[in-house]
């Protein structure tokens, strides 16, 4: 029995065990997840890779798995992509991506090799090459024979192999592209760029983004595409050292400016936070197939509460985003059918609180609220989710100040101040996708977005609104998740 034949054997046999999934945030079958790869719509339905050790709750060789769907609520599993079954990807199939090519569905990936995988990093033993693998019908894949595609004859000097991934390959007038994270021999982080006419040949192109010595951070998991007249790229942030762990926040940035494909230079215009959560991390970006741009992140954070072990998976997807931009912002919000999944049961108006007043909502623990505000008349609210007698998810808004904070007595109770948002419009919304294991907030219809998880298993099931002034809440929505 091969490597890829062991694993969905070992599914089908577990994965009746899995217990306490989220209601309606994808996990993996059995086991562990992380980043999401090869994210695209082939075929009719839109396609899902992800970093995945199906036999622990813990990180471990990487395999690819895979699932599928049309509505991102309901969810197929498909097997298990490709399996470290070759001396290139021996130590993982780490991330990438997926592009169709001449009806084929293509996965480009970074094989990983580190003879010490789970003990001492020594990076003169870690080699990280770019490979691809390619399918007829998006279910089974076969390796390209002449692995790797990119290595160390295609990568420059100046550049460290042992931190060399994350390929995500885009389209441009009939050539091919691929952007790249990699360390520099200053030990910090670049996303270079890569091309081909077949995917197959790949030269060294460009570096489009350097950052800075005094940063002291490694980039992963860089993305790039256009909305409108602009050009997008995101990357995740993480220290270039155990160092600088204490200092360096693992967050994803996405920045607007203008590509130059012809040169190979990115022309940065406006750089902001993804997501001010400690959970959300690697995003993947595709074309819908309306041709929405489509965002979902990794919920997770390293080192963070994990489940229960007894409840046989680890690891969630935040809800598909559609992005857009106004202005020099980048503007997300959830990209699912919420008047399909979420039937209204509380919908108030004009609701006056004074100081100390509350608007309890008794038993609702997953779903979706929505509260609009007038910004010319409150101050002050906050909003307390999974509340019980002693324990909440607290999120206390000054609207005159442009300040909300998120902090929470279950998870990391890490505190999370967001500032600078827009009160210049007529009414400032909030809409909170409450989940079993996390919370999804999206501020002012997707101009900041916050994530966070949690795996407490003493989570109170009571929404409580505070005024903390003399305030009016235009609107309060609350709405019960129904599987369709």
């Amino acid at each position: 029995m091969n490597k890829l034949e062991k694993a969905n054997e070992y599914i089908k046999k577990n994965k009746e065990k899995v217990t306490n999934r989220p209601y309606f945030h994808f996990t993996p079958e059995v086991g562990w997840m992380n980043d999401p790869n090869g994210f695209t719509f082939y075929q009719g339905e839109y396609h899902l890779f992800y970093q995945y050790y199906p036999y622990d709750v813990v990180w471990n060789d990487m395999h690819w798995g895979h699932a599928t769907t049309n509505n991102f609520i309901h969810w197929n599993y498909q097997p298990v992509a490709m399996a470290n079954d070759k001396i290139y990807d021996a130590n993982g199939c780490f991330s990438g991506s997926a592009i169709e090519k001449d009806g084929k569905l293509y996965l480009m990936y970074t094989g990983h090799i580190d003879p010490n995988l789970g003990f001492d990093r020594d990076e003169t033993q870690i080699i990280e090459q770019q490979c691809v693998a390619f399918s007829e019908d998006g279910i089974e894949f076969e390796k390209y024979l002449n692995n790797p595609v990119i290595g160390d004859k295609e990568l420059p000097e100046g550049y460290m192999i042992c931190d060399f991934r994350d390929p995500k390959v885009i389209e441009v007038n009939g050539v091919y592209y691929c952007v790249l994270a990699v360390r520099n021999e200053q030990r910090r982080g670049e996303i270079i760029m890569f091309k081909s006419n077949n995917l197959l040949d790949w030269t060294f192109h460009s570096s489009i983004y350097q950052t800075h010595l005094e940063e002291n951070t490694l980039l992963e998991c860089p993305d790039l595409f256009r909305i409108d007249d602009k050009d997008v790229l995101i990357f995740s942030v993480m220290p270039c050292d155990p160092e600088f762990k204490e200092e360096v926040i693992q967050n994803t940035i996405y920045v607007i400016g203008e590509m130059d494909y012809e040169k190979g230079i990115f022309h940065a215009e406006n750089r902001g936070l993804l997501d001010y959560g400690y959970t959300f991390y690697a995003p993947q970006s595709t074309e819908g197939k309306n041709g929405e741009r489509l965002l979902i992140g990794w919920m997770h954070r390293w080192h963070q509460t994990t489940p229960p072990k007894e409840y046989g998976f680890n690891g969630m997807m935040s809800l598909p985003r559609q992005l857009s931009i106004e202005g020099e912002k980048l503007i997300q919000q959830p990209f699912i059918d919420k008047e399909k999944y979420f039937k209204p049961s509380i919908k108030e108006e004009r609701v006056q609180l004074g100081g100390e007043e509350t608007f309890e909502i008794k038993n609702k623990d997953v779903g979706y609220l929505h509260i609009s505000v007038p910004t010319s008349n409150t101050k002050r609210f906050s909003v307390e989710l999974n509340k019980n007698e002693a324990k909440s998810t607290c999120i206390e808004v000054d609207v005159e100040n442009n300040r909300i904070s998120f902090s929470s007595d279950y998870g990391s109770k890490d505190r999370i101040n967001i500032s600078d948002f827009s009160n210049e419009k007529e009414d400032m919304t909030l809409e909170f996708l409450m989940d079993l294991h996390s919370i999804e907030l999206f501020i002012n219809s997707g101009e900041k977005v916050v994530s966070f998880t949690s795996y407490d298993q003493d989570k109170g099931k009571n929404i409580s609104i505070h005024g903390r002034e003399q305030v009016e809440l235009k609107q309060i929505i609350y709405g019960e998740f129904r599987s369709g």
